[in-house]
């Protein structure tokens, strides 16, 4: 009996301090938070802006153009007119390729500077760990359910912006 009373106490002593053990952070609010999360969130989003800006221009530019073309249709010859369409496909399609590109030049840039920042933080949250005996950190967003007290997303922002302090 009393092996039983100490395996079920060893038992539950090795829980407690598994569940103690786990802590989560949320990468999403820290990126978006935290000072250095926010220079790289406002300039993909300055970046996004501008490309926005240029693209919505030159589908304006389009139209008009194809407004003209349609506007000319009666006045000008076939040959002028195919012309001008032609010229027109050609453009819409150049505007297509850069548009893609950029889009793909955006994907990889966002892509680098959430590694970058990953990079940059995955040791002040190691030395966390260290510091305060913690086994494991689970992303927030892969978490089900768990208690507030163990969320440490704040203490993590708070050292992230006193070594990345600008």
């Amino acid at each position: 009996m009393k092996k039983l009373i100490y395996i079920i106490f060893i038992f539950i002593i090795s829980s407690n301090t598994y569940a103690n053990d786990n802590y989560y952070i949320d990468i999403d609010y820290i990126l978006n938070n935290s000072n250095l999360g926010k220079l790289i969130v406002n300039k993909l989003n300055n970046v996004n802006k501008n490309n926005l800006t240029d693209f919505k221009q030159k589908e304006i530019e389009l139209k008009n153009l194809e407004k003209e073309i349609s506007n000319k249709k009666n006045v000008v010859s076939e040959k002028d007119l195919n012309i001008e369409i032609d010229d027109l496909k050609r453009k819409i399609l150049l505007f297509r390729e850069e548009k893609n590109k950029r889009s793909k030049d955006f994907k990889d840039l966002r892509s680098n500077e959430l590694s970058n920042f990953l990079e940059k933080i995955t040791p002040i949250i190691e030395n966390f760990m260290k510091e305060n005996s913690i086994a494991i950190v689970f992303e927030k967003k892969n978490i089900f359910i768990a208690q507030s007290k163990y969320d440490i997303t704040l203490q993590i922002i708070d050292l992230i912006n006193k070594q990345f302090d600008d």
